[in-house]
């Protein structure tokens, strides 16, 4: 019997302090987002421990059942939990509540925020591998996107880029992209991802909260909280260096300062060839952000962006080889000021921007200069079932144009025909609008807007409007359909003020549980744009889940049959007429700390008008050539791309980590042609190619 009992005493104990492996995932309390960085270690032996990767998830081993795990991040409070033996863990942190306890405004929320098509975190950015941490770019994995180049000028379903609005901190921004192109792969947002709270997404039927956008919309947010330390980011990589700095004045006041500068040698000398036509670029920008959670109901949000660069690469047309130069300057300042009555929120928005840019190439010597002024008021009351938003924006835009330019556009080169002209012009836009949410019960809620512009001069009427509601089938899927007719002026054309408009419909289920995404959607719009009419109808689909056990994967595939018609009536294939366009990801967790990535896009080549033939124009001693009718486009090869990037998590110490990355692009080297060029007489032709094979690398360390 002694011998019974001591065997079992002893499995006892073996079995008590045997020690044990376990997995989690730490998340924000509040927001369900993963924590990257995240400390979690034993109570009793601080070496036994672990840092959440890029996916908020850890391994911790050598733990003894009974252990007690201590979990801390910056800015939450911290936890203690006591291990049992379980396989995995999921571990909710609370963030820190601020000492002022008086202050209880509330975040500010869109009223249509509710039939949004995609929320976009920041996490959700920096772990795009698409994105390239870039806001704008990370729009371009979702199936909505019908961008046909590679730049970060975005369109969705079938639109123009130039119908596409991009609001940030409420007021609308233009030309949001850089000249620079860091890795050969096209421009980049302005904007510096780590100010990014939220970006909603709207691919159509734009929310008339805001206005002069008649396809999709992107709303970029900055944070409304406090920091309750000091956030310090540093980024050394092949063609950019930033730092950021966000630091709390004091119980009510933060202020964040940011820095970037890209410079091209050692990019361009690592990648020679796919690089070859880029002869220099550089770019140095300047952020500031205050906040100030005033009282208990009142914020004032100030954001000023300082922006220079440059950017030369070569140009070459049947008549020409040079250097083309462009030069950008540019600066704007956001300023937010919000107050809660109540149920009731006035909030006031304003923005002041200055952008003078020139190019420069053989004889042509241009500048454009831009002035934009926005500002608006607004009023909203909420209830529970109801919420309401009025007000009136007025935004002014100011264009200035000076500059030597070819006047025969198949002709550039020293001594062919130039014409110097000097132009302003201006826009004047004022509107008022209303929106209206009503969640009818737990199933079913109704949005609907309009939004009328005050005519100036000699001004359009008109009244945009939009009706949409969305059905929750249950807690994991929901169906939204939305129609409506919207409006936006463009800058005079012969002395006449452009007025585009758009009619739209579309119907989006979304299917979203713990391990998988499903979507799909069907829309179709007609609009009329700077005189041309275009008819087009679309499907999509995606699907992202795991497909082993570190393994996960994303597919969409879209659709869009569409046709273009000029003001004489005649009918020609629409530019985004595409019978398919295929994007995917595959996302290997090699580890706790190493995430690699392959992402691919494949696609119809673009539309383009092939040469008949050329004639000798003996009067400039010049070829004019002659393309064939819209009517009879054909289409460039097919378009395929496929890059890879890992990235590793580095934890050093409770503040101090570091994420490294590396990336390949088009790593296969395929030659996709983005244009054909000619020689002087048309006899030959060469292919203009989208970026080839690029390697980049780098690293971002917090401290």
């Amino acid at each position: 019997m002694k011998h019974i009992i001591l065997i079992l005493f002893s499995f006892t104990s073996l079995v008590a302090t045997s020690q044990v492996s376990t997995r989690g995932i730490v998340k924000d309390a509040s927001t369900n987002e993963a924590l990257i960085g995240a400390n979690i270690f034993s109570k009793s032996n601080w070496k036994v421990g672990a840092n959440t990767d890029l996916n908020g998830e850890f391994t911790i081993k050598n733990l003894t059942i009974g252990d007690t795990l201590i979990i801390s991040y910056i800015g939450y409070e911290e936890k203690e939990i006591v291990f049992n033996g379980v396989e995995y863990l999921t571990i909710q942190l609370t963030p820190t509540v601020q000492s002022m306890d008086e202050v209880t405004i509330t975040a500010e929320k869109l009223v249509a925020e509710e039939f949004t098509y995609k929320k976009v975190k920041r996490l959700d950015i920096y772990l795009n591998p698409s994105a390239k941490a870039d806001p704008l770019l990370a729009t371009n994995s979702l199936p909505s996107s019908t961008t046909l180049d590679e730049s970060a000028n975005i369109s969705f379903r079938g639109s123009s880029p130039d119908e596409t609005g991009i609001f940030f901190n409420n007021v609308p921004l233009y030309d949001a992209v850089r000249f620079s192109q860091l890795n050969g792969i096209g421009t980049f947002g302005i904007f510096n991802t780590a100010m990014v709270d939220e970006m909603l997404v709207f691919p159509g039927n734009p929310p008339l909260e805001y206005g002069n956008t008649t396809s999709g919309l992107i709303a970029i947010k900055t944070a409304e909280e406090i920091p309750e330390e000091s956030v310090r980011t540093a980024t050394v990589s092949l063609a950019s260096y930033g730092l950021l700095f966000s630091q709390k004045i004091n119980e009510s006041q933060a202020i964040t300062v940011f820095s970037n500068y890209q410079p091209a040698e050692i990019i361009k000398a690592l990648n020679s060839d796919a690089l070859n036509d880029i002869k220099d670029f550089n770019s140095i920008d300047l952020g500031l952000n205050y906040l100030n959670v005033i009282n208990e109901s009142t914020i004032l949000k100030v954001f000023n962006y300082t922006l220079l660069e440059g950017y030369d690469f070569n140009y070459q047309t049947p008549t020409l080889t040079t250097t083309f130069k462009q030069r950008k300057k540019r600066n704007f300042t956001i300023t937010n000021l919000r107050k809660q009555i109540g149920k009731s929120e006035l909030s006031f928005n304003n923005n002041i921007s200055f952008t003078k840019t020139q190019f420069t190439y053989a004889d042509t010597d241009i500048e454009l200069n831009y002035f934009d002024g926005f500002a608006s008021a607004n009023y909203k009351y909420t209830t529970k079932n109801l919420s309401f938003k009025t007000g009136a924006a007025f935004d002014y835009r100011e264009q200035h144009f000076d500059g030597t330019f070819y006047t025969i556009d198949y002709a550039e080169g020293e001594g062919y025909p130039t014409a110097s002209a000097t132009n302003t012009s201006e826009l004047i836009r004022p509107e008022a609008y209303g929106y209206l949410t009503y969640f009818i019960n737990d199933k079913w809620v109704l949005g609907s807007g309009i939004r009328k512009n005050l005519p100036i001069d000699n001004q359009s009427n008109f009244l945009s409007s939009q009706l949409s509601t969305k059905y929750n089938i249950n807690l994991n899927s929901s169906v939204t359909f939305a129609l409506g007719n919207y409006h936006r002026f463009d800058f005079p054309q012969n002395d006449e003020i452009v007025l585009n408009n758009s009619r739209q419909l579309s119907i989006d289920y979304n299917y979203n549980t713990n391990t998988m995404n499903f979507a799909a959607s069907v829309f179709g719009k007609e609009t009329q744009t700077n005189g041309v009419a275009s008819e087009l109808v679309g499907v999509e689909l995606f699907v992202k889940g795991k497909i082993a056990n570190r393994l996960t994967g994303q597919f969409s595939y879209s659709l869009i049959d569409g046709i273009s018609i000029d003001e004489e009536g005649t009918e020609y294939p629409n530019k985004y007429d595409l019978d398919y366009f295929i994007r995917g990801n595959l996302e290997w967790r090699i580890n706790a700390n190493w995430t690699a990535n392959s992402t691919f896009t494949f696609r119809q080549g673009n539309y383009y008008q092939p040469l008949t033939g050329a004639s000798f124009d003996a009067s400039i001693g010049v070829y004019r050539p002659a393309y064939a009718a819209l009517t009879n486009q054909a289409r460039l090869p097919d378009y395929g791309i496929i890059d890879i990037s890992i990235s590793r998590i580095i934890p050093v110490n409770e503040k101090l980590n570091i994420i490294c990355f590396g990336s390949v692009n088009n790593v296969l080297n395929k030659e996709n042609i983005r244009t054909y060029q000619y020689n002087f007489d048309y006899t030959e032709r060469n292919n203009s190619l989208f970026s080839q094979r690029t390697v980049y690398f780098g690293a971002v360390i917090n401290f």
